[in-house]
């Protein structure tokens, strides 16, 4: 009898090539990101994408086409987040399997799209299941072996830019850092953050540059000015005007059996 299991995935988007703007179809959403499956061959059955909205106050959700490319090694990068696949040869890649557009739903949603896909049947996107097969003793755990998926936008309109900004200042790791205000401007930031975000800065408009660790959410108040309330203060100190990001704004869980 086969046993089933789940792994969550939480690819990284760096915050300032969030802020860079719209993604281009064929540009890279993320590179290469580990997850660990008991050893051995394991058979992905479907697949379900949890995916952040453009930090804009509708928000406008993003829900477009884009594809998964499952690895045995992240030797060969598929490239530069937000830049065009630029890729190498490879006898590593295991498969891919696409997401349509059509898959996300419902659009009342549209702070967090929701879409799942099977990897078998006849419905449009549907591959064949994939069995996917990592390198023996790969796994940080004894039992796990290691593989890695990246993402591939299909689509123009993919667009994590955000309005989020800051409107305070305080020094790196000072006790009012923990509960961070934010600047309103029509904005409700609990259909942005939620707890367990990781947050960076995505621009500076002096120091700390982008990319700065703030830190992780425990809870979110308020509908436009916050606070953001932090599980501990900031590790980087508050700027009045920098965006802040969500570095996962993508969320995956790989339905498997083994």
């Amino acid at each position: 009898m086969g046993k089933f299991f789940t792994v969550d995935v939480k690819p990284t988007v760096p915050a300032s090539l969030q802020h860079a703007g719209a993604f281009g179809a064929g540009e890279v959403l993320f590179d290469w990101t580990a997850f660990q499956v008991p050893k051995g061959s394991s058979c992905l059955r479907s697949i379900t994408a949890l995916v952040r909205p453009k930090g804009d106050t509708t928000p406008t959700a993003n829900a477009f086409a884009f594809t998964l490319v499952f690895s045995k090694t992240n030797t060969q990068s598929l490239g530069t987040v937000n830049s065009t696949v630029d890729n190498r040869p490879s006898n590593d890649l295991l498969g891919i399997h696409e997401f349509f557009t059509g898959q996300f739903g419902p659009t009342s949603m549209n702070s967090t799209m929701v879409a799942t896909s099977t990897v078998q049947g006849d419905n449009e996107g549907a591959s064949a299941p994939l069995v996917l097969t990592p390198t023996p003793t790969t796994g940080d755990n004894v039992g796990y072996d290691t593989l890695y998926v990246g993402g591939i936008g299909a689509s123009t309109s993919w667009d994590f830019s955000s309005i989020n900004a800051i409107a305070e200042a305080g020094a790196a790791e000072a006790a009012s850092t923990q509960a961070i205000t934010m600047d309103g401007a029509d904005m409700d930031v609990r259909e942005h953050f939620i707890a367990g975000d990781v947050l960076h800065i995505g621009t500076s408009v002096g120091s700390p540059a982008a990319d700065s660790v703030i830190g992780t959410v425990e809870s979110v108040s308020n509908a436009s000015t916050g606070p953001i309330n932090l599980t501990a203060v900031s590790e980087t100190a508050l700027v009045d005007g920098d965006i802040l990001y969500n570095i996962h704004p993508i969320r995956l869980i790989l339905h498997f059996e083994k």
